[in-house]
């Protein structure tokens, strides 16, 4: 894997990790209104961000970037 794809992948699991848990928070703090709730959807970015994030690690450990 290329260099500019990690570098990519990491700034994407880095950023779904952030909005996710502030998604999340908000989830917490606002009333539930209509079908979708705030807060599943801040698990879910939580949970997609893990995933890129452990690609990204993955991808990173033979190519000694730390």
């Amino acid at each position: 894997m290329n260099a500019a794809l990690r570098r990519t992948l990491g700034w994407v699991a880095a950023v779904l990790l952030n909005l996710g848990a502030v998604l999340f928070v908000v989830g917490l703090l606002v009333p539930r209104t209509g079908d979708t709730s705030i807060l599943g959807i801040g698990i879910g970015m939580l949970l997609i961000g893990l995933a890129v994030g452990a690609v990204w690690m993955y991808a990173n450990r033979g190519s000694g970037v730390r």
